[in-house]
């Protein structure tokens, strides 16, 4: 093969390889953001040293405009192999516009039976996401406030290192 030949074919698939490496670059952004787009309000509250004591609210505050709208509640759960339990039980507090408020319990289970952790995460840390009301329409515009402790009947927790929520809007 000639110099100008070899220099020819170089050229060529460069460019292919240039324009594959774009294209797939721009559709991975594009999934990426299209993902994302659903997701109403996340927030997370990190527990120092994996401890949460009973007493310790953790509090998440978003406004919603949109009263039409329905979404997905979910609670995060971050906890580490240290944890002790197979489950986790929760009180939720929501407190809505015009001083209004509702309480409920949510039971998180994090392990199997035999002891196997669920969720995602290698080592010692494993994540989950827990589905806690589908459906759920903000019914007033204005801010709101969602409190969370653990009722777990322990005064401290070892090793649950953070609590998040995610409100994800509903597909029309």
């Amino acid at each position: 093969m000639t110099d100008k030949k070899f220099m020819t074919f170089y050229k060529i698939i460069s460019r292919h390889s240039f324009l594959r490496i774009s294209v797939l670059t721009i559709v991975i952004s594009l999934a990426a953001t299209a993902c994302n787009t659903d997701v109403f309000h996340s927030e997370s509250v990190h527990l120092k040293k994996d401890k949460w004591k009973a007493e310790d609210t953790l509090f998440y505050n978003f406004s919603s405009k949109d009263t039409l709208a329905t979404y997905d509640f979910y609670f995060e759960i971050r906890n580490t192999t240290d944890y002790d339990m197979q489950n986790l039980y929760l009180f939720i507090t929501a407190y809505y516009p015009g001083n209004t408020f509702s309480r409920d319990t949510a039971e998180c289970i994090l392990a199997a039976a035999d002891g196997k952790w669920f969720g995602k995460g290698m080592g010692k840390h494993k994540d989950n996401r827990f589905l806690f009301r589908k459906g759920v329409r903000f019914r007033k515009p204005g801010n709101y406030s969602i409190a969370v402790n653990q009722a777990m009947r322990i005064d401290t927790l070892n090793g649950i290192s953070d609590v998040g929520i995610l409100i994800k809007k509903q597909a029309n």
